[in-house]
């Protein structure tokens, strides 16, 4: 098969964006299987040691000598360089990291081939189940602080992994079940990765061609069905599939293609909903709200006006907070909880709003249209946890918050040109199935600036 067919960057001959750079980058992955498991174990025992270590040792060891370093060092891997390295990787290149470097990916496939192999019960197919557990994980995460703890990362974090493993110990068969159904991070991922660069390309006609007597299977991890696939959405990069019947390849694709030529069958309405009430109000709130002056005085007002309330008065389990006092921990929760969920229902609100009076009030369109603020939000959320990385460098006497207003106006712009590509591209291809669009685009556009001058001028961490 010609290496024309498997593209749609144009070839650039000699650089890194020459297709055949990347096709032999995913036959290098379908090979190599062998040095790839040996890396994936090898993050395995770094990412367990870094997590189960801190949270053991006794709160006077933690706070001195090299108990403290260490503490200190997994907390800025895990939250100041692992999260947003992560989200930029989904938004530029697609889900490599799952498919190649994640421990819960890893753990839950061991576990899968070693396990009971029972079939996948229906209630695991609920495609929104992922983007619930996401919010739910990222409200009580964000409510206690648990960042600053060693204990509440491993309780949350090691809690996932723990889940992931079992997981696999009950359901599939060699395969990932956890990744394709369950994973709580895998429904942000999804959404971001449609913005990637690359992606398995799959031609259907070679496929069907391909000489007899046809190969075995595709090993897919999360189940996929290789032969009719189209999108980035849970494909996890793994490379496995690489040249299989001569018809699957690693290709390079302008950054959000999918997104812009999205069929309306395509669009979900619970889909927009997560872009709106997840992507955007929840990791808006957790990101650039949470911690801001006006954050801490309505905490301050929420906290007064919960903590004389004698509903509250009773103690919590001690090992659901970080701090001393478990009374004193449920009413900070509480408050936290009430002005996270309130600035995320607010904005998730606004914006879908927004973009129903700009589509004329035709929700199909509106929907879609939520799918073309993916890269603007997605940059949004990587500036936002690229700011705990300047916190953590704060708090060791290196103060570079004078760097984020360019940061945010970098990222800003960026991310407004691309979604409004996406949206005028997607526009033209919808142009016969809706009427009276003249005015979307401009009306898209006030939406999008907006939202991007929400992230701009999002207060600045104290």
């Amino acid at each position: 098969m010609e290496h024309e067919q498997l593209i749609v960057f144009p070839r650039r001959g000699g650089s890194v964006f020459a297709p055949e750079r990347a096709k032999a980058f995913g036959d290098l992955l379908q090979r190599r299987q062998d040095h790839i498991r040996k890396l994936q174990w090898s993050i395995v025992a770094v990412y367990l040691f870094l997590l189960v270590i801190p949270a053991c040792l006794p709160e006077t060891e933690v706070r001195a000598g090299v108990f403290d370093s260490l503490a200190r060092f997994a907390e800025a891997l895990f939250w100041g360089v692992w999260w947003p390295g992560v989200i930029l990787s989904m938004l530029i290149f697609g889900q490599f990291w799952c498919g190649l470097l994640c421990p819960d990916g890893t753990l839950t496939e061991f576990a899968s081939r070693h396990g009971r192999g029972r079939k996948v019960p229906g209630w695991l197919y609920k495609p929104a189940l992922p983007l619930l557990l996401f919010s739910l994980i990222t409200f009580y995460e964000h409510s206690i602080d648990a960042f600053h703890s060693a204990s509440m990362s491993l309780l949350i974090i090691g809690g996932t992994s723990l889940a992931s493993l079992c997981t696999g110990l009950i359901f599939g068969r060699g395969k990932r079940v956890w990744c394709r159904f369950v994973c709580p991070g895998a429904g942000i991922f999804s959404l971001l990765a449609r913005c990637a660069v690359l992606h398995f390309k799959v031609d259907r006609v070679a496929w069907d061609a391909a000489p007899g007597p046809a190969p075995g299977g595709v090993d897919c991890p999360p189940l996929l069905d290789v032969r009719r696939l189209k999108s980035n959405e849970k494909c996890n990069m793994c490379g496995r599939c690489s040249g299989h019947r001569q018809a699957v390849a690693l290709s390079w694709r302008w950054p959000g293609e999918e997104l812009a030529t999205l069929e309306p069958e395509e669009v979900r309405g619970w889909e927009a909903a997560g872009i709106l009430f997840v992507l955007i109000g929840l990791l808006y709130a957790v990101a650039h709200w949470n911690g801001s002056a006006w954050h801490r005085q309505l905490l301050a007002a929420l906290r007064h006006g919960i903590g004389d309330t004698a509903f509250w008065q009773a103690e919590a389990p001690r090992w659901l907070f970080s701090r001393a006092s478990a009374h004193a921990d449920l009413i900070d929760a509480l408050a936290a909880l009430a002005s996270i969920v309130g600035m995320t229902f607010a904005l998730g609100v606004l914006v879908g709003a927004g973009l129903l009076f700009a589509a004329r009030g035709q929700k199909k369109l509106a929907d879609a249209l939520a799918y073309a603020l993916i890269p603007l939000s997605g940059i949004g959320l990587a500036l936002g946890a690229m700011e705990y990385s300047l916190s953590i460098l704060a708090d060791n006497g290196v103060s570079a918050w004078r760097v984020l207003p360019w940061l945010r106006l970098a990222g800003m712009s960026t991310g407004l040109i691309w979604s409004i590509s996406i949206a005028q591209r997607l526009l033209r291809r919808w142009r016969g199935h809706s009427e009276r669009q003249t005015f979307v685009l401009p009306l898209f556009t006030a939406v999008a600036g907006l939202l991007a001058a929400a992230y701009q001028f999002a207060p600045i961490p104290a």
